[in-house]
């Protein structure tokens, strides 16, 4: 059947495109990565090939590969390894409800799928019993580094790591996020203060506008009068009220008005009673995220070594290092130096899914 479908027609174009991708499971998200020789060489016809490969702007994505939300609509393009090794990338959000592509933006999650898909790949052989898989967002500029154990130099095919916001286990990847490249846009505080303030329709709130792993404008639950430990329906507020705050906050710290992902909107405040770190709640692609991004993670630890920012000001430090931040589904820790993060370590894991030839019309 397949070949029926490469067969070249008898008169105008191929009815359908085969372009070969494989589908890899990092953290709480899937992403499906694909090699830049295998799509167009027109950036817009590549958006046009992403979004009928995802069935959007159908909310259902039924005719795609999507699975019609923020954490399952989302691409990586590989553009091979520089002279140094480290693997080029570009990760692109794929919108549900709309035809469109934004690529300014990261993914931690999908970050630590490019680092098992690189072993898997062989675009990086394994080194000893521990492989350091660098990578680079080409667009963005972020750095990080993936550590993958690979004994006897062996590419492991399933792990047994299981996180909070995970069914089932993976390969265990430590994904390393370093100061010196996670500001996207520059500077990590980019109106040069840890707490501003936003107006939205004749009210005043208080935020911490930050360009760290992501840019992220987050705010003080209380402020707003929410709960940071609350409920998907409790915070259904904060999901009607994001569009504004994230356009305000754009404004603010001098970011492009044409993107809808950025800054990242959330609300962080205290920790369950009994616990140490803080709460919080992200908002992604107009919904509340089950779990959190982990460039939105990065921002909440690179905010919590700030004084006077919201994230400091609600943190219930802990006697060991690192930091707890509370989640809607369970929590994640982070490694880090709490007084001045200049380097945030997350334990995370990921599977290769499905290496696959996916079939898109030409329509």
């Amino acid at each position: 059947m397949t070949l029926l479908f490469r067969e070249e027609p008898q008169a105008g174009s191929l009815p359908v495109t085969a372009v070969p991708a494989t589908l890899v499971r990092g953290g709480t998200s899937k992403c499906w990565i694909f090699r830049d020789e295998d799509l167009p060489a027109d950036p817009q016809e590549t958006e046009r090939l992403l979004i009928r490969t995802f069935g959007s702007p159908d909310l259902r994505q039924i005719d795609g590969v999507g699975g019609a939300s923020s954490t399952t609509s989302k691409a990586i393009t590989v553009g091979g390894t520089g002279p140094d090794g480290t693997v080029h990338y570009r990760f692109a959000q794929v919108a549900i409800d709309k035809p469109a592509v934004e690529w300014a933006s990261n993914c931690g999650n999908c970050a630590t799928a490019l680092g098992l898909y690189a072993l898997h790949a062989g675009l990086v052989t394994p080194t000893g019993d521990v492989t350091r898989v660098p990578i680079l967002n080409t667009v963005t500029g972020l750095r990080l580094i993936c550590e993958i154990p690979t004994p006897g130099a062996q590419v492991p095919a399933y792990g047994g790591r299981r996180l909070d916001g995970q069914h089932y286990p993976g390969v265990p990847i430590d994904v390393v996020f370093q100061k010196t490249s996670w500001s996207s846009y520059g500077a990590q505080f980019p109106t040069g203060k840890a707490l501003d303030e936003i107006d939205v329709d004749g009210r005043r709130y208080q935020a911490t506008l930050i360009d760290a792993g992501a840019p992220a404008a987050l705010f003080d639950a209380r402020d707003l009068g929410l709960d940071a430990t609350g409920s998907e329906e409790a915070l259904e507020a904060l999901v009607r009220i994001a569009p504004q705050l994230r356009a305000a906050a754009a404004r603010k710290m001098n970011l492009p008005q044409n993107l809808s992902s950025i800054p990242k909107v959330g609300v962080v405040g205290p920790p369950p009673d009994g616990t140490t770190g803080v709460s919080a709640r992200m908002i992604s692609m107009s919904a509340l995220h089950p779990a959190i991004g982990l460039t939105s993670a990065v921002a909440v630890a690179a905010a919590s070594g700030t004084e006077g920012s919201v994230v400091r000001r609600s943190m219930v430090p802990a006697a060991e290092a690192g930091l707890s931040i509370h989640l809607l589904n369970g929590k994640t820790t982070l490694a880090l130096d709490a007084a001045d993060p200049a380097e945030v370590s997350f334990q995370r894991s990921a599977r290769v899914i499905s290496e696959s030839t996916i079939l898109v019309p030409n329509d």
